[in-house]
């Protein structure tokens, strides 16, 4: 039931989340790259500002980094990013990693990383008040 709802999942991202309009056969993609696409299928209904406002109403003020090697922090500018990261705290962003498994994939870490940088900015502004 869950590996149905994820590859409904997966097949909605592909089919309606990409700009280019492309489209996928899902049964020739290796699982690897399901597993990957599939980590970043919540970027269809994601909206950096609206989530970024909504964490910093309960009280969540920690900035997103992506999973890689250096933990990177978008949109965070590099001589602040130590200390943003001790005053405000981060978390990683879901699906994020270093390791590209497709040029979708690549695609998605992209609009990912587009997404936490316009969520970061918001973010800094209200945690290093």
């Amino acid at each position: 039931m869950i590996r149905t709802i994820l590859l409904f999942l997966l097949t909605f991202l592909i089919l309606h989340g990409c700009q280019e309009g492309e489209q996928i056969d899902l049964s020739n993609l290796p699982a690897e790259e399901q597993q990957a696409l599939t980590a970043l299928a919540w970027l269809k209904g994601a909206d950096a500002e609206r989530d970024a406002q909504q964490a910093f109403a309960r009280g969540d003020l920690r900035l997103l980094a992506m999973a890689t090697r250096g933990a990177s922090m978008p949109g965070i500018p590099t001589e602040l990013a130590s200390k943003a990261k001790s005053v405000c705290g981060i978390r990683y962003l879901e699906g994020s990693t270093d390791a590209v498994v497709s040029d979708m994939h690549l695609k998605l870490l992209q609009k990912a990383e587009k997404y936490a940088a316009t969520y970061n900015g918001i973010m800094l502004q209200h945690c290093m008040k």
